[in-house]
């Protein structure tokens, strides 16, 4: 059984919302991920911001990336300047 849910540590325990019913002494596999807050998230897109403005190959990654997007074929039919997948709309 797995059940996925938001929690908060109190005592150095885990409190469970009272709908979660598990018997007392039943060994649990718990995974812990620290949600973080609007402002600890601000923070993080503030750091991040311009994290790429020195790294030199920058340039030559969306040249690549532009390169591979107007290089795209697609997989239908072109008729009248509209595609169509493989056969005209009427």
């Amino acid at each position: 059984m797995t059940i996925t849910l938001r929690s908060e540590i109190e005592k150095h325990a885990i409190k469970l919302p009272e709908w979660v019913h598990i018997p007392e002494g039943t060994r649990v596999k718990v995974s812990i991920e620290r949600e973080i807050g609007t402002e600890d998230q601000r923070g993080l897109a503030k750091k991040l911001c311009g994290a790429w403005a020195d790294d030199p190959s920058i340039d030559s990654t969306f040249k690549e990336i532009e390169k591979e997007r107007h290089s795209y074929q697609g997989t239908g039919d072109v008729k009248g300047g509209k595609a169509t997948l493989g056969a005209e709309l009427k």
